[in-house]
């Protein structure tokens, strides 16, 4: 014991032994959401070199512009309300100084950086040595709507980052970073005194200790102390007695985490057993209160776990609550007693809190399924995801990111990742690689290492560097492939049997690693579906051939329990019986679901489409997609439609091949073919097939929002004659190419295409541009160009149904959603598809057989409300260039999505007061339920 503790001393050689001290006076103006802050700030020069100056925290100031580091996360992000909030809605930090300060200390703040501060001493603070600084400002409250802390609607607060709080000073420098909205403060450790005053009106609780508090009529005050704290919290309510204490052995749990349909008495129990079950799984907590609050859990919540109205709650009586308490416990615990970076090394506090999770949901609910009760529902019970146990949701939702190959390195920072990966993807996936590690020991060894990393780190930094010496040397068996291989990359784990060969007595086959990492692997041999042997394979790089005895197995298996999530997992199982072919029997179902990797499945889903020739399509997609994203993609869909009376219908295949080298900007090359058959107008039939390649490009940090392709296709159209209609040549073939780029987020909008069309009857180049500005008056500018020649034209004799047009093309790629594209009167001739010209007014001329050149411009008056122009210049052959314009109103209820437009004033004249004017207005409505879904998902991919 005594040899173990020294080693343990000498491992965490950083523990610090004395640190800053601050005593806070705090005054709260409730009228104007302001606090009134005089800080003494006592600093300890605890390292080995001589301070100029010192880094301050002030990450309640990144709520003072658009501008800072936070609001660049938030736009990003796709997050609006920050950036279209008035100036009294955020917040800021204002510091006043005096003679007697700015006689021994200057402040800056850094560039793009504006909620840190570099403090300059006029006298260095050499090591060893303390010194007070007198610090008053002002902080501004935000609206709690930004982040979840702040004011909210009833005029309470919950206080995170209000005060200014010195930086780490480690290996000789000062460690810090801007506010993202991460929950990843990182401040050196303090000792706090805070005097808080606040309104008779308001009750204050924090997350350190309360030593006095004095409630008289005029005003309440409170004294909060802390020793070697690293974030105190306030929270300024109406009401503090919502706030319980549940009283287990070894601590006290202060909580507004409640569910009124819980007993006091269950309460108690499953607090009881969380803390006994923390406790054992990694020790004492450090200090004598957890204080977890509602706001707390909501940082990092069970994501989808209060889905469901309580009426129809599917899970036993008190599961939610005892959850969400396990949820925010787990987090206190880890975050307390275990501190590390937590931005560039949040992955090891993630990794432990989910693993914790893991442990405990299987040592109290092994069976219990992610659908509850609704896992014996009749109609429900047939899902495989409703059967789903909640130890296997982890791998699915990890899963996900890796199929649309945005799978990161699990040491990646957090600020680098994409949000889904740092909210789900990578706590889940390192939790994943923990246990299957906890597996492969064979023994307790894993719990032991955590237990003392936990119980040595409470006073300590501490890196991965310090988890793994422990693990090291706890375990019996190589780790180095964890530490070395599983969290430092992205590339995805995989594995196949194939060549298997079998004897009445043994059977050998060979195991390929698709990945080519060094991680073992667990091959079984199974019985129907009992395991009657399990071996863990080493050291397969690439391909290995395995022998085992056969014993009296019917099959095998690679990672048959699903230990480590595989990319594909439904080349893991060998049959030693029958025919190949019944590796994977054929199984249909209806609608999307979890996909079985022992069997191959088609899906079958209701379709509706619509457009006014064939009415309402009904009919049934047959296809392979499942709840995952899968490279190999099939959908057939046919479908009936109900004006026209005919079989209409699409089928396509294609394929999506990842590129996991992320030094190249390729990203992915995906090619298939597709066909598809609808009316184009009246008792008429469009059939289209088309074939195409097309090389996707993303930046190595996946957060970006750039985008780039190269796109190659040929369409092929054949069309019912019109005999009503000019055309000669109804069928025709295109090829086209294009380049295209993206850059797109909140504040601006920047896209071009560049892109050529060829067929026998004309070649064509064209030139798309959209850039959209958002400025800090919240004020918006769109801008657009496109610009379009003929190389050659022999299509003369079509009329301009290959030429370019000024506001309503063709479509003759049958590409665009029109629900009447035939049309030239009534309500669906005026839906809009800005393309090409992209006017809104019907002007002549409105096609251009040579060359054309627009520009689309708005501008927002108010909110949803904009002034639109367009302007450019028709070229047809044998008339001259002629100049066009339109302007009118916009109403950008949802852009691109839902939009309705006025003309006023174009070629035509005062367009407002003509006859028939409502026959003008133009719309945009989307009605794609997939294109809505990407408004959603586009703030986590």
């Amino acid at each position: 014991m005594t040899k173990k503790l020294v080693l343990l001393l000498l491992l965490f050689t950083c523990v610090l032994n004395a640190q800053h001290k601050t005593n806070i006076i705090a005054h709260l103006d409730s009228d104007k959401d302001l606090l009134s802050i005089n800080q003494d700030l006592e600093i300890h020069n605890d390292s080995d070199v001589t301070w100029d100056y010192i880094i301050l925290l002030d990450w309640a100031n990144a709520f003072s512009s658009t501008e800072t580091p936070l609001a660049t996360r938030f736009a990003e992000d796709f997050k609006n309300k920050f950036q279209f909030a008035n100036e009294e809605e955020r917040g800021r930090t204002t510091i006043t100084t005096d003679s007697n300060f700015d006689q021994h200390y200057r402040i800056e703040r850094l560039d793009g950086q504006q909620d840190i501060i570099k403090l300059y001493f006029n006298e260095p603070l050499p090591p060893g040595t303390t010194r007070n600084i007198d610090l008053n400002y002002t902080v501004k409250i935000p609206e709690d709507d930004f982040t979840g802390y702040g004011k909210n609607s009833k005029g309470e607060y919950s206080l995170k980052h209000w005060y200014l709080h010195p930086a780490p000073f480690k290996d000789g420098a000062w460690d810090y970073y801007s506010h993202k909205d991460l929950d990843d403060f990182y401040g050196a450790p303090m000792d706090f005194s805070i005097s808080l005053h606040i309104p008779a009106t308001h009750r204050a609780i924090s997350n350190i200790t309360t030593v006095q508090e004095a409630l008289p009529e005029t005003r309440h005050s409170y004294l909060f102390t802390a020793d070697h704290n690293r974030g105190v919290i306030l929270h300024v309510l109406n009401d503090i007695d919502i706030f319980k204490t549940y009283s287990v052995p070894g601590v006290n749990i202060i909580t507004d985490i409640d569910d009124t349909d819980v007993p006091l008495e269950m309460k108690v129990i499953f607090n009881d057993r969380i803390a006994s079950f923390l406790q054992t799984r990694l020790g004492a907590f450090p200090e004598k209160d957890v204080f977890v609050s509602d706001r707390y859990y909501r940082e990092n919540p069970v994501y989808g776990l209060s889905s469901l109205p309580s009426f129809i709650n599917p899970f036993p009586a008190g599961f939610t609550y005892e959850i969400k308490m396990l949820k925010a416990l787990s987090r206190k615990w880890v975050d307390t007693g275990i501190h590390v970076n937590p931005r560039d090394e949040a992955w090891i506090q993630q990794s432990i809190m989910v693993y914790l999770m893991m442990q405990y949901q299987q040592l109290y609910y092994p069976d219990l399924k992610i659908s509850g009760k609704l896992s014996n529902v009749w109609g429900l019970r047939g899902f495989n995801v409703t059967q789903l146990k909640f130890s296997e949701s982890y791998p699915l939702l990890y899963l996900n990111s890796a199929r649309r190959n945005l799978d990161e390195a699990v040491n990646t920072p957090a600020d680098q990742l994409v949000k889904y990966n740092q909210q789900l993807g990578i706590p889940f996936k390192a939790a994943i690689g923990l246990n299957f590690l906890n597996d492969y020991l064979e023994g307790s060894s894993l719990e032991k290492s955590i237990r003392d990393y936990y119980t040595a780190n409470h006073n300590a930094y501490t890196d991965v560097s310090y988890l793994r010496k422990i693990v090291q040397q706890d375990a019996s068996k190589d780790v180095n492939w964890f530490f070395d291989d599983y969290i430092t990359t992205h590339k995805q784990l995989d594995w196949t049997i194939r060549n298997v060969h079998k004897t009445k007595d043994s059977v050998s086959f060979k195991i390929k690693n698709k990945s080519q990492l060094n991680i073992p692997v667990p091959v079984y041999l199974l019985d129907n579906d009992s395991i009657i042997g399990k071996r863990w394979i080493e050291g397969v790089r690439g391909d290995s051939v395995i022998s085992l005895s056969r014993k009296r197995a019917n099959r095998i298996a690679i990672n048959y329990e699903k230990l480590i999530t595989e990319f594909n997992p439904r080349d893991n199982y060998k049959t030693l019986k029958g025919f190949p072919s019944l590796n994977r029997p054929l199984e249909f179902r209806l609608f999307k679901d979890v996909e079985d990797p022992e069997r191959s499945q088609i899906f079958l889903m209701p379709d509706i489409e619509f457009n006014i020739y064939d009415g309402l399509t009904l009919g049934t997609r047959f296809y392979n997609g499942n709840l995952l994203p899968k490279p190999l993609r099939y959908s057939i869909k046919p479908g009936y439609g109900t004006n026209s009376k005919k079989i209409v219908g699409s089928v396509s295949l294609s394929y999506a091949h990842p590129v996991q080298n992320r030094e190249e900007r390729l990203y992915q090359v995906r090619y298939g073919v597709s066909a598809n058959t609808f009316s184009y107008a009246d008792d008429l039939l469009y059939r289209r097939a088309s074939g195409f390649l097309q090389f996707s490009y993303r930046p190595k940090d996946l957060r970006s929002n750039k985008r780039q392709s190269l796109s190659f296709r040929n369409v092929y159209v054949d069309r019912d004659r019109d005999p009503s209609s000019p055309v000669d040549e109804p069928d025709y073939n295109v090829f086209s190419m294009n380049f295209s780029h993206s850059d797109n987020n909140l504040k601006r909008v920047f896209n071009y295409n560049i892109g050529t069309e060829v067929s026998s009857k004309f070649t064509k180049a064209t030139y798309r541009m959209r850039w959209r500005k958002l400025f800090k008056n919240n004020r918006q500018l769109d801008f657009r160009v496109f610009a379009g020649a003929f190389l050659s034209n022999n299509s003369q004799s079509n009329g301009d149904f290959f030429s370019f047009a000024l506001d309503r093309p063709t479509d003759y790629l049958f590409d665009y959603n029109y629900y009447g594209r035939s049309e030239d009167s009534g309500l669906f001739s005026q839906q809009l598809i800005v393309a090409e010209g992209g006017f809104k007014s019907q002007l002549e001329p409105a096609f251009a057989n040579q060359w054309i050149t627009t520009a689309n411009g708005s501008y927002s008056l108010w909110n949803y409300i904009h002034v639109y122009g367009d302007v450019g210049f028709v070229k047809n052959r044998d008339r001259d260039a002629k100049f066009v314009y339109d302007s009118g109103i916009r109403l950008n209820l949802l852009q691109d999505y839902f939009e309705l437009y006025f003309p006023v004033y174009s070629n035509n004249g005062w367009e407002m007061g003509q006859d028939n004017y409502d026959q003008k207005i133009r719309f945009i409505v989307t009605l794609d339920i997939n294109t809505f879904v990407k408004l959603f998902t586009r703030r986590w991919y």
